[in-house]
């Protein structure tokens, strides 16, 4: 159980990796073919760009988990324990709504990009719409989870508890 929960918290992160690579070893063949030969790769630069995204928002997903965005605390901090803990409350449920209304939008988003290819690789721009729909719902859930308790908030990347 406790390696499938490590697997599980750390899959955006291989992705991650993988997808990093893709878009370093397509910028170096971009520029290795504009240099190098007669007849550049133009589909490096579209590639690179879809690769990126999907980079952005699994580490933006990464991140989130381990608590890891910036926050500004110094307020919070100076509040009577009672009063403090009712403030990172609503915020929680503030940040929950608005990760709950972005992964609307982005499914709609999604949903509109699926008519419209990209120029070069003529890939549905739904493919890249949806990393901002897995990332701000798998956002939510963790939200939730905090919210509700099934999570903690540490730095060291194992906030899902295990639920018996």
């Amino acid at each position: 159980m406790k390696l499938l929960t490590r697997i599980f918290l750390t899959a955006e992160e291989y992705i991650a990796y993988c997808a990093m690579t893709v878009l370093v070893s397509s910028v170096l063949w971009g520029v290795l073919t504009r240099y190098v030969t007669e007849k550049p790769a133009v589909w490096t630069t579209e590639l690179s760009g879809i690769v990126f995204t999907w980079v952005v928002c699994l580490g933006a997903m990464a991140a989130f988990r381990r608590n890891q965005h910036i926050r500004v605390t110094l307020l919070v901090d100076e509040l009577p324990p009672l009063a403090g803990n009712i403030v990172r409350f609503i915020a929680n449920i503030a940040i929950l709504l608005f990760l709950l209304s972005v992964t609307y939008y982005s499914y709609e988003m999604m949903l509109k990009g699926a008519s419209r290819p990209s120029p070069v690789l003529r890939i549905p721009f739904s493919y890249v719409y949806l990393a901002s729909l897995i990332a701000f719902g798998v956002m939510s859930i963790t939200c939730l989870l905090q919210i509700l308790g099934f999570a903690k908030n540490t730095d060291d990347g194992q906030t899902v508890q295990d639920v018996v």
